[in-house]
């Protein structure tokens, strides 16, 4: 008994820090902002929102002239129930929202902006971002 009354305070600390949470929580609507690998939950909702990883940059340096803005894809994951969904976002055009699990992620902007004789490593990315509640196109 003498075991189970030293052991019983342990499990109950051990409990109490259970680090199961994603993190921070943004509410609906609200901006804010990612680094990859980082995840976020959605206020009064149970999704989780990641930023996984920018699969290619090809936006115009700032330091250069080009003919075309170039563009930005970025892959972020959405989980909601125990099912997962992946949303791939670019920096241009209607690509910039995408909708999964009744929610519809916007990439407001992506930084750092390249220049020319800066190249971007894949973990100084920033995601700035908005979430709002689905709508149809």
């Amino acid at each position: 008994m003498r075991a189970l009354t030293a052991v019983l305070p342990m499990l109950l600390l051990l409990a109490a820090c259970d680090d199961t949470s994603t993190g921070p929580s943004v509410a609906i609507g609200s901006e804010f902002q990612l680094r990859p690998s980082e995840s976020v939950s959605v206020e009064n909702t149970d999704a989780e929102l990641r930023f996984d990883v920018v699969t290619s940059d090809s936006r115009c340096p700032a330091d250069a002239i080009c003919v075309w803005q170039g563009d930005a894809t970025a892959v972020f994951s959405v989980q909601l129930g125990g099912g997962s969904s992946s949303l791939t976002l670019h920096t241009t055009g209607d690509g910039r929202h995408a909708s999964a699990s009744g929610f519809t992620l916007t990439l407001v902007r992506l930084d750092p902006y390249p220049y020319a004789s800066r190249p971007i490593s894949p973990s100084d990315y920033r995601a700035l971002l908005r979430v709002d509640p689905a709508f149809d196109s």
